[in-house]
């Protein structure tokens, strides 16, 4: 299991949760709604309020300078193969108790657990501090009122279209006896002796006129010789 301690994907995910439930909910709207453009601009909408969120919420973390203090760092540059100085201590991911570097690989020490002991509560603090901010919940609020919003729209048009399938059912329904009756009319008709005669007639008298109009043409040619 990997646990974000700081990051786009990890800190955010109260405020982020939010803007993630309005972009599913246009979503939603898209898979019954014919015309897209208002499906687009409520995903355009949510993607730049998450965006906008994010943001915010990472900019408020930083105000109070590194997650870590500069002895940290350096144990965790030192671990992960970080020039002294270069690592801004603010993104910090863990996965089963060992430390991820930037470049994936994962390290573990007694010094290493000691100093994301001596951290956690201190980051868990300034992220609480944060999220709890009047500006900060003020966003969150405004971007679940319009994922509920859009949410609820795309309930009145998933209902439309469950009535529309059921129609289109009971129409198929009501329309198999009459196309049974079709077909079967119509295997009559290539059975029933007198259809056939008559078939056979027409043949014949097509056949006739055709030999009729050959011995026409066959004189004509004859008369013009002469």
């Amino acid at each position: 299991m990997t646990r974000s301690m700081f990051g786009a994907a990890g800190v955010a995910a109260a405020g982020m949760a939010a803007a993630l439930a309005l972009a599913a909910s246009g979503s939603a709207v898209a898979a019954h709604e014919p015309d897209r453009s208002g499906v687009r601009a409520a995903e355009a909408g949510a993607e730049a309020a998450g965006e906008r969120l994010g943001a915010r919420i990472q900019a408020a973390l930083r105000e109070g300078g590194p997650f870590f203090t500069a002895e940290e760092r350096a144990v965790i540059e030192r671990a992960c193969g970080y020039s002294p100085g270069s690592w801004d201590g603010f993104e910090a991911n863990m996965s089963d108790r060992s430390f991820v570097c930037r470049d994936g690989r994962r390290v573990d020490s007694p010094e290493l657990r000691r100093v994301m002991e001596a951290a956690g509560p201190r980051i868990e603090r300034r992220v609480s501090e944060v999220m709890a901010r009047a500006d900060i919940e003020g966003e969150i609020e405004r971007i679940t009122q319009r994922a509920t919003e859009v949410a609820m729209r795309s309930v009145d048009h998933a209902e439309i279209a469950r009535q529309a399938a059921r129609e289109a059912e009971r129409a198929m329904r009501d329309a198999e006896p009459r196309i049974r009756e079709a077909q079967q009319a119509a295997a009559r008709a290539l059975t029933d002796p007198e259809l056939r005669r008559a078939i056979r007639d027409a043949e014949a008298a097509a056949e006739r006129a055709v030999r009729e109009a050959e011995r026409a043409v066959e004189e004509t040619e004859r008369a013009r010789r002469r």
